[in-house]
């Protein structure tokens, strides 16, 4: 089982906002923090050549970040370009995660897949992967139940966005909330993340 990569290409952070977004992408309803995290943060362009352990918090240092200020397309690029190197560091290459500017200051995040394209039977073209990507922006709370259902075709990308509203003007598309009418009561997961969060505060590690 592979784990996702999180690029961070925002080019003003602290430490602190970093830690907060990975607190917040972990998933606390179906599995333990801190145990079972799948972000691997790549900092550098020279990928590992063995199995690349999960990025444990807190994080200490943002300074040396080779993604920063880089484009969607840039990203997509780099990933495209590093399949290979990708899957022997047990990092998907289908999908990932970027945390850009705007996200920090949104609370977002954008999951990324790599474009599927289907058969065209008009044209007879056939289906498959392609060097394409699409990016949806949401909620860093709600991106690991899109990245790891997007990871085992559980659901698809449609599933995730509203189609009518296509791409917006920075590249992504916009994230449909399943959640409906939401409770004012705190679920048992819900507490648990804060409480993780409040730790993190605490130490002087998040905002």
């Amino acid at each position: 089982m592979s784990n996702w990569a999180v690029f961070l290409t925002a080019d003003r952070t602290s430490f602190k906002a970093l830690n907060r977004a990975l607190l917040l992408l972990q998933d606390f309803e179906f599995s333990e923090y801190p145990q079972d995290i799948r972000w691997v943060l790549l900092s550098s362009k020279e990928l590992p050549s063995t199995p690349a352990k999960a990025t444990t918090l807190p994080v200490s240092d943002t300074s040396s970040n080779a993604f920063a200020s880089m484009s969607f397309v840039d990203i997509n690029t780099f990933v495209r370009a590093n399949e290979t190197a990708l899957q022997a560091a047990e990092i998907s290459a289908s999908d990932w995660l970027i945390i850009d500017q705007k996200g920090l200051e949104t609370s977002t995040c954008l999951v990324c897949e790599q474009y599927y394209k289907g058969e065209d039977e008009e044209d007879g073209e056939e289906g498959g992967l392609t060097n394409e990507f699409r990016a949806c922006r949401i909620p860093y709370e709600q991106a690991w139940g899109m990245i790891s259902n997007l990871d085992i075709a559980n659901m698809g990308f449609e599933d995730y966005v509203d189609e009518d509203a296509g791409e917006q003007e920075d590249g992504s598309w916009k994230w449909v909330s399943f959640d409906g009418d939401a409770s004012d009561e705190k679920s048992e997961y819900e507490t648990k993340r804060e409480k993780a969060l409040q730790e993190l505060r605490d130490h002087g590690y998040a905002d």
